[in-house]
Parts: C-alpha cells; structure tokens; sequence
C-alpha cells in the first residue's frame, strides 16, 4: 500500500505546487518591471537635461543670448533719420578725426550742482556750481556713485570736468571741437583727501575705486581711453575720464575689452536683420545694429519693444533694442532703454 504524502499524482498537491511558482514568478517580473520604469525615467531625464544644456551652449555660441524671448514676435516700422541725427547720441564718437557739432540749444544739459545738493549729508564731491552733464548720464553717474558711497563708506569723490564748450577747452592738449567734453556724457572722477582741497587721481590710491572702476559699466559708463588702447584712442595718459555710453554698450565694450573707436566700429558689421545680441549687467537682452544714414533712411524699429537711437557721428546710427519683454505701444510708446539701473 503506498504512503499518500509520496503520491505526486494528487490533484490537491498538484495545485498548491502549481500555484506556488506563478506568484513568485509575477512577483519577480514585477520587480524586473518596477526597476526597468526607473531606468527609464532617469535615462529621459538625463536626456532632457542633456537636450537642454546642448540647447543652451548653441545658443550662446550663435551670439543668441539664453533666456532671451528670441520667439516673440517684433512688430516693426520705419522712422526716418536724417543727417544732424547722427551727429548727437551716447555713441557719438568725438576725437581727433572726428570733430563735434554743437547742438543749437543745450537742452540735454543738467547742473551737477542740482543733483549732487539733493543729498543730505553728500555721498559725493563736485568741483562747481557752474558744471553740467547731460542728463542721462548725469543721473547714471549719481546712481552709481551713491552705490559706491552705501558700498565703500567712501564720499571723496569728486566729479570734475564734465561738459566744455569749445571756448573752455582753449589751452588743453585736445584742441577744441575733437574733445569728448563737448558731449556731456563723460567727466573725470578723482578723490580729494581728507582735510584738503587738492584732487588726486584713482592710479594713487587705487584699492579704495576698484568698486568704481569693476562696476561702473553696470551704470551705462566705460573707460574712455584705456591704457592700452592709446593707438585708436590717440589719448594716452587720461584714466580718470569715464564716458557714458548705456549699460548694454558698457556690458560688451567692458567684456570684449573695447574702447569707443573700436566697439562703433565693430557695430558697422550688424543689420537689424542680423543683429549683435547682448546679455547686459542689468539682466536684459538687447539686440543693436547699424544703419548708415546718407542725407536721410529710413530706419527700422520696433513698435513693441522699447528702444533708442544714437548717432555715431560718423554718418550713421545706431538702434538698440530691450528685448526682454514686450511693450503695448498705445500705452508706453516706444519707451527707452532703462539705463540707469544696476545688476544685483
């Protein structure tokens, strides 16, 4: 008689045995699954991360900066410019081939004296009741020195020289009519020492403005006449003088070491099709180009993006255009490059 526990022929044991093995095979095939999703889900992810970082460095490379609303649609126009437009502007060029055109009005013009008095106790020095600076720049140069006092504890900066009419530069190396002083958008900054009158140049005491000198492209100003740029400059030994030329000029003029002669230059080469695209200190995308101005042309703008135009004094003008967000044109107009206002 045989033992019924040794009876595989069972159907009862059979069953059990039977069942056993598919659940632990569905249990082991799920995991497979689960581990299998996972990698799946990282390897997308990497991939995405991948598309996107590629997507970035192209971007940049193609002079495209990232971020920018490069997709956003511009809604242009024509204005037309005549010859005397080109003849006045942040980036008009004044040196010794290049004379300046008087404006017939001065109305551009705004006392330093009135703005500097309107801090209690004075962040900064001026040298005069009697000395102006074009509007614009003359607000710029305040912003940024009032930053530089709150940053350094340091009020001993003096605005000195800032506009000449030809009769005022009689007697200077730079004969009248080629200095940038006629514009109004530059001075020269220098220190006075405590307890005296005298003013001094940044080079003798130059740990105390390396803030000034590091930042103030953020606020629209350049170096005019680098050190090393006396060839195009014709200027050699005149470091204090900074000029005004707009944040998103000053970004890349600072960043690809250019003076003025070399960055209008270098602006001949871009259209409004094929524009120069700058990611400015002041967190904006600007998108600049040339147009050559013979009697008059018409120029292309947008009426959905605040923009300016500046001569170059050199037969031409220059259109920059803040593309970082777009503007309803029946409530702002064609708005203006905000200038004056520093990165973070």
């Amino acid at each position: 008689m045989s033992n019924p526990t040794e009876n595989r022929t069972d159907p009862g044991f059979n069953n059990i045995q039977n069942s056993a093995v598919p659940q632990r095979a569905q249990k082991q095939l799920l995991q497979k699954y689960t581990i299998l999703t996972a990698l799946a889900l990282v390897a997308l992810i990497v991939v995405m991360l991948l598309v996107m970082a590629i997507g970035g460095i192209i971007q940049n490379v193609s002079g495209t900066p990232s971020g920018r609303p490069d997709n956003e649609r511009v809604d242009w126009a024509t204005i037309t410019v005549a010859a005397s437009d080109t003849l006045q502007g942040p980036l008009v060029l004044v040196n010794n081939t290049h004379a300046y055109t008087f404006p017939t009005t001065n109305e551009h013009l705004k006392e330093i004296w009135a703005v500097w008095n309107t801090h209690k106790p004075a962040v900064y020095q001026q040298s005069g009741i009697s000395t102006y600076m074009e509007g614009t720049a003359l607000d710029a140069l305040d912003l940024m020195l009032t930053d530089f006092s709150a940053a350094t504890g340091n009020t001993r900066v003096q605005i000195r020289d800032a506009y000449r009419t030809a009769e005022d530069q009689e007697g200077f190396s730079v004969a009248p009519g080629h200095s940038d002083h006629h514009t109004g958008y530059g001075c020269s900054l220098k220190y006075v020492k405590e307890g005296t009158t005298a003013s001094y140049e940044f080079e003798t005491d130059l740990e105390s403005y390396t803030w000034i000198i590091d930042n103030c492209h953020k606020y629209g100003f350049v170096r005019r006449y680098p050190a090393d740029k006396a060839d195009a400059t014709g200027i050699e030994d005149y470091l204090s003088y900074f000029r005004y030329v707009g944040v998103a000029h000053a970004t890349y003029m600072k960043e690809n070491n250019l003076c003025m002669e070399e960055y209008v230059a270098l602006l001949h080469s871009y259209t409004a099709d094929k524009p120069l695209k700058v990611s400015a200190a002041d967190g904006k995308y600007y998108e600049i180009y040339y147009v050559a101005v013979s009697g008059s042309a018409d120029v292309k703008y947008p009426t959905n993006y605040a923009y300016t135009i500046s001569g170059t004094n050199e037969g031409g003008v220059v259109v920059t255009i803040d593309r970082s967000q777009a503007i309803d044109p029946t409530e702002t107009g064609t708005g203006a490059e905000s200038d004056t206002t520093p990165a973070n």
